[in-house]
């Protein structure tokens, strides 16, 4: 499901600015594919984990396929 992207978003270049429990949106081509908190993440790998509010599982996003977003409340 594609929900519409938050506004008061900033884009993450680097995954080490990240800590467990940060707001995070994953959009490809501009759309929002996942919205949630993060768990986890490799840096060096370029991944993370989040759980997803969207659809309540957890999901790996990869740099390489997604965009990510820190959600500003």
């Amino acid at each position: 499901m594609t929900a519409v992207a938050t506004p008061a978003t900033t884009r993450i270049l680097d995954l080490a600015a990240l800590t467990e429990g940060t707001v995070v949106e994953a959009r490809r081509r501009g759309q929002v594919y996942y919205r949630g908190r993060v768990e986890d993440t490799v840096p060096a790998l370029g991944i993370l984990w989040i759980r997803d509010d969207l659809a309540g599982h957890r999901a790996l996003l990869d740099l390489t396929e997604f965009s990510i977003w820190h959600v500003v409340d």
